[in-house]
């Protein structure tokens, strides 16, 4: 069966997101089959609902936008996963599996607010998330697994947002920084300092 060009490009990026997920589930799960089903809800929420959205923006501009997994970075992330988890008991997570590429073939694409405002939705969807998730954690029971699972989702979202604001290059935070130095400072200084109501 012949696909077009488009289904291609749609196929290819189900399973580019889907191999990256599972590769964060393996993380976040601390290589543990028992702390899987409690990730699974936090890794979907955190990295799905992040690359939607630097991609629903991107294609908000007229962009071209679609997630590619960066294999070297799925091999080196699970690499220091095993080799932390062998040496300390828990996992180091690198983070940096893919990225959502965005062309621009009909426009000038070095429009810093408009690669600011695609480089913060992401952590923002994550923050969004991470607050739901906190809010939630309050009107259930505690310790019940339910609360685990709001627990987990706010942990990773808030740690994803964190971590993506670093002002490091290729990272989202570098990109908003180099927008608007308030948003950035505001959206990363959020990201900290919800992490204390987990």
């Amino acid at each position: 069966m012949n696909l077009s060009l488009g289904e291609r490009f749609h196929r290819r990026e189900l399973e580019d997101l889907a191999i990256s997920f599972l590769v964060l589930v393996l993380l976040f799960s601390n290589f543990d089959p028992y702390n899987i089903p409690y990730v699974v809800v936090a890794v979907l929420t955190a990295f799905i609902f992040h690359e939607l959205a630097h991609r629903s923006m991107a294609r908000r501009y007229g962009y071209v936008a679609y997630y590619k997994r960066w294999d070297t970075g799925i091999v080196m992330a699970l690499l220091i996963g095993i080799i932390t988890k062998l040496l300390t008991g828990g996992v180091w997570i690198f983070a940096a599996l893919g990225a959502v590429y965005i062309y621009a073939p009909y426009q000038y694409w070095e429009d810093k607010e408009a690669h600011g405002k695609i480089s913060l939705v992401g952590p923002l969807m994550n923050i969004v998330v991470g607050i739901v998730a906190i809010v939630m954690m309050r009107a259930v029971t505690p310790l019940t697994t339910l609360w685990w699972v709001l627990r987990t989702t706010a942990s990773v979202n808030l740690w994803l947002a964190f971590f993506n604001l670093l002002p490091v290059p290729p990272l989202d935070g570098w990109k908003v920084l180099r927008w608007n130095t308030g948003y950035w400072a505001i959206a990363i200084g959020v990201a900290y300092l919800l992490r204390a109501f987990i």
